[in-house]
């Protein structure tokens, strides 16, 4: 039995965090703790996260402010990363938003990524995913967009916030362009609407990476469309009940998913709204039932060996 399985199985924290694996859905500004914040004298308001709504409002009136400065970005950021290092997060993908170029940095695209490749660290690898809200994306910002591509400082592309507001047609062209790169498409779907809405946005985009993706279960015929893509879900549990999305840890959609044989990693979403860091996530899915540890300590083996090529340093 591995140092992993000991510690799931004995609620070990300290352990877990000796042990590395991913975490692939992760928001940039958004993944510090509450406690990180308030030891660097930064206020937040006490309102509750228990729908998409409440978490948009928060967001706004805490975070938005705080990132619109360099330094306050910087903060934000920092504090994401020592939080990987601290629970062994060997390698992150996290997503930036293209906005954050055109708001904090006056659309500087060269200071935008200077500032962004100045986050290095010796025991974890940063991959920066360009996140577009469709909430938020104007078609004035198309060629912002497409500079950002063309830099290839980009590991991957990020489609999110909700779901279908606009149609996808508005976003194919980006898709098209990142996969000639072959940067790791992603896209936030089946977390809000249904499996149809996956099969949608896996035709239109030819996604590598599904965030979320959990009401996929609702129709085997995706199901199999995804499994024979080979398309990764990065999935977040605690992210997925504390909005609604998922009933509970005990009867979330990840059991049926792994045991169909999708491809499945364990994530982390937003750590600052939702408090659970990648190994509560681990032992919530265990102490639930909802996983074996074999099948806990498979999934995060497969998380690493999506980057087995990837250069560490």
């Amino acid at each position: 039995m591995n140092d992993f399985k000991i510690a799931v199985i004995n609620n070990d924290l300290g352990l877990l965090n000796t042990i590395e694996k991913v975490d692939i859905h992760n928001h940039a500004i958004t993944s510090c703790t509450k406690e990180y914040l308030i030891k660097h004298n930064i206020k937040l308001s006490n309102d509750k996260i228990n729908d998409i709504e409440s978490l948009i409002n928060f967001s706004r009136s805490n975070l938005t402010p705080l990132q619109l400065e360099e330094s306050g970005l910087k903060l934000l950021l920092e504090g994401n990363f020592e939080n990987c290092i601290e629970t062994g997060v060997t390698i992150v993908g996290t997503s930036i938003d293209y906005k954050t170029c055109i708001r904090t940095f006056n659309s500087d695209i060269e200071k935008f990524i200077n500032f962004l490749k100045s986050f290095e660290y010796k025991n974890l690898k940063i991959l920066w995913d360009l996140h577009i809200s469709r909430d938020s994306y104007k078609d004035e910002h198309k060629k912002i967009i497409n500079k950002l591509l063309e830099t290839k400082f980009f590991s991957g592309l990020d489609l999110a916030s909700t779901e279908n507001i606009i149609p996808n047609s508005a976003f194919i062209d980006f898709y098209k362009l990142a996969n000639s790169f072959n940067m790791i498409t992603k896209v936030h779907a089946g977390e809000q609407l249904g499996a149809d809405y996956i099969k949608e946005c896996i035709l239109d985009f030819n996604p590598k990476q599904i965030q979320h993706g959990i009401h996929i279960v609702e129709d085997k015929d995706v199901m199999k469309l995804a499994k024979e893509k080979g398309i990764v879900f990065n999935v977040c549990p605690t992210s997925n009940v504390i909005l609604g999305y998922a009933k509970s840890i005990k009867d979330h959609p990840i059991k049926e998913m792994v045991e169909y044989g999708l491809k499945v990693t364990i994530n982390t979403d937003d750590l600052l709204f939702f408090d659970s860091n990648i190994n509560e996530e681990y032992l919530k899915l265990y102490k639930e039932g909802t996983l074996s540890v074999e099948q806990l300590d498979n999934i995060r083996l497969f998380g690493l060996s999506l980057f087995d090529n990837l250069d560490r340093g």
